[in-house]
Protein backbone atom coordinates (compact mmCIF):
# COMPACT_ATOMS: atom_id res chain seq x y z
CA UNK A 1 0.00 0.00 0.00
CA UNK A 2 2.50 2.60 1.13
CA UNK A 3 5.77 3.61 -0.45
CA UNK A 4 8.57 5.91 0.63
CA UNK A 5 6.62 8.95 -0.43
CA UNK A 6 7.16 11.40 2.39
CA UNK A 7 9.93 12.43 4.72
CA UNK A 8 8.04 11.34 7.82
CA UNK A 9 8.87 7.80 6.91
CA UNK A 10 5.75 6.26 5.44
CA UNK A 11 6.88 2.96 3.97
CA UNK A 12 5.86 -0.66 4.02
CA UNK A 13 7.66 -0.87 7.35
CA UNK A 14 4.80 1.18 8.81
CA UNK A 15 1.94 -0.79 7.26
CA UNK A 16 -0.04 -2.82 9.79
CA UNK A 17 -2.40 -4.41 7.22
CA UNK A 18 -5.56 -2.79 8.50
CA UNK A 19 -6.50 -0.65 5.53
CA UNK A 20 -8.40 2.11 7.33
CA UNK A 21 -5.64 2.58 9.90
CA UNK A 22 -2.89 2.47 7.26
CA UNK A 23 -4.70 5.17 5.26
CA UNK A 24 -5.02 7.32 8.37
CA UNK A 25 -1.30 6.89 9.08
CA UNK A 26 -0.60 8.15 5.55
CA UNK A 27 -2.79 11.20 6.19
CA UNK A 28 -1.02 11.94 9.48
CA UNK A 29 2.40 11.77 7.80
CA UNK A 30 1.17 13.98 4.95
CA UNK A 31 0.00 16.63 7.44
CA UNK A 32 3.29 16.34 9.33
CA UNK A 33 5.24 17.01 6.14
CA UNK A 34 3.41 20.31 5.69
CA UNK A 35 5.10 21.62 8.85
CA UNK A 36 8.31 21.74 6.85
CA UNK A 37 6.70 24.06 4.30
CA UNK A 38 5.98 26.97 6.66
CA UNK A 39 9.45 28.51 6.30
CA UNK A 40 12.15 28.57 3.65
CA UNK A 41 14.84 28.01 6.30
CA UNK A 42 13.82 25.03 8.41
CA UNK A 43 16.56 25.72 10.96
CA UNK A 44 15.66 29.24 12.03
CA UNK A 45 12.92 30.18 14.48
CA UNK A 46 9.56 30.98 12.92
CA UNK A 47 8.30 34.54 12.49
CA UNK A 48 4.75 35.46 13.55
CA UNK A 49 3.10 34.58 10.22
CA UNK A 50 4.97 31.29 10.08
CA UNK A 51 3.94 30.49 13.66
CA UNK A 52 0.31 31.03 12.64
CA UNK A 53 0.77 28.67 9.69
CA UNK A 54 2.48 26.06 11.88
CA UNK A 55 -0.29 26.30 14.47
CA UNK A 56 -2.93 25.80 11.78
CA UNK A 57 -1.17 22.66 10.59
CA UNK A 58 -0.65 21.40 14.14
CA UNK A 59 -4.35 21.96 14.87
CA UNK A 60 -5.26 19.95 11.79
CA UNK A 61 -2.83 17.24 12.90
CA UNK A 62 -4.38 17.18 16.38
CA UNK A 63 -7.89 16.73 14.99
CA UNK A 64 -6.76 14.08 12.50
CA UNK A 65 -4.88 12.24 15.26
CA UNK A 66 -7.90 12.31 17.56
CA UNK A 67 -10.08 10.84 14.82
CA UNK A 68 -7.43 8.24 14.03
CA UNK A 69 -6.98 7.28 17.67
CA UNK A 70 -10.73 6.80 18.03
CA UNK A 71 -10.76 4.54 14.98
CA UNK A 72 -7.77 2.57 16.19
CA UNK A 73 -9.18 2.14 19.68
CA UNK A 74 -12.47 0.98 18.14
CA UNK A 75 -10.65 -1.80 16.32
CA UNK A 76 -8.89 -2.69 19.56
CA UNK A 77 -12.13 -2.84 21.52
CA UNK A 78 -13.68 -5.01 18.81
CA UNK A 79 -10.71 -7.39 19.02
CA UNK A 80 -10.62 -7.31 22.84
CA UNK A 81 -6.97 -6.27 22.57
CA UNK A 82 -5.21 -6.80 25.91
CA UNK A 83 -2.90 -3.77 25.53
CA UNK A 84 -5.71 -1.29 24.83
CA UNK A 85 -5.15 0.70 28.04
CA UNK A 86 -1.44 1.17 27.29
CA UNK A 87 -2.28 2.15 23.74
CA UNK A 88 -4.88 4.65 24.92
CA UNK A 89 -2.33 6.18 27.31
CA UNK A 90 0.17 6.56 24.45
CA UNK A 91 -2.49 8.29 22.36
CA UNK A 92 -3.24 10.71 25.20
CA UNK A 93 0.48 11.45 25.61
CA UNK A 94 0.84 12.26 21.90
CA UNK A 95 -2.09 14.69 22.04
CA UNK A 96 -0.71 16.23 25.26
CA UNK A 97 2.74 16.65 23.66
CA UNK A 98 1.20 18.24 20.58
CA UNK A 99 -0.86 20.66 22.68
CA UNK A 100 2.25 21.51 24.73
CA UNK A 101 4.18 22.30 21.54
CA UNK A 102 1.31 24.47 20.29
CA UNK A 103 1.36 26.31 23.63
CA UNK A 104 5.11 26.87 23.39
CA UNK A 105 4.69 28.43 19.95
CA UNK A 106 1.80 30.59 21.16
CA UNK A 107 3.94 31.79 24.07
CA UNK A 108 6.74 32.93 21.79
CA UNK A 109 9.09 29.97 22.01
CA UNK A 110 11.49 30.06 19.10
CA UNK A 111 11.33 26.53 17.78
CA UNK A 112 12.47 25.91 14.22
CA UNK A 113 10.11 23.82 12.08
CA UNK A 114 12.71 21.09 11.63
CA UNK A 115 12.57 20.39 15.39
CA UNK A 116 8.77 20.36 15.46
CA UNK A 117 8.64 17.98 12.52
CA UNK A 118 11.41 15.73 13.84
CA UNK A 119 9.81 15.34 17.26
CA UNK A 120 6.31 14.63 15.96
CA UNK A 121 7.43 12.37 13.09
CA UNK A 122 9.66 10.33 15.39
CA UNK A 123 6.82 10.01 17.91
CA UNK A 124 4.56 8.68 15.15
CA UNK A 125 7.16 6.30 13.74
CA UNK A 126 8.02 4.91 17.17
CA UNK A 127 4.34 4.49 18.06
CA UNK A 128 3.53 2.65 14.84
CA UNK A 129 6.51 0.31 15.14
CA UNK A 130 6.27 -0.43 18.85
CA UNK A 131 2.50 -0.38 19.41
CA UNK A 132 0.47 -0.39 16.19
CA UNK A 133 2.44 -3.16 14.45
CA UNK A 134 1.92 -5.65 17.29
CA UNK A 135 -1.77 -4.75 17.28
CA UNK A 136 -1.94 -5.26 13.51
CA UNK A 137 -0.42 -8.72 13.93
CA UNK A 138 -2.89 -9.51 16.73
CA UNK A 139 -5.90 -8.22 14.80
CA UNK A 140 -5.03 -9.91 11.53
CA UNK A 141 -4.41 -13.22 13.30
CA UNK A 142 -7.83 -13.26 14.98
CA UNK A 143 -9.65 -12.04 11.86
CA UNK A 144 -8.38 -14.89 9.64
Amino acid sequence: MASNRNSAGTSTEYVIDIREIDEQHERIFDILDRIETVAEDLYRPLDDDEVDDALDIMGELRECAREHFGTEEGYMEEADYPALDDHRAAHEKFIDDLIRMEGELLNGSSVPPVKIHAFLAESCREHILSMDSPFGDFYNKIKK
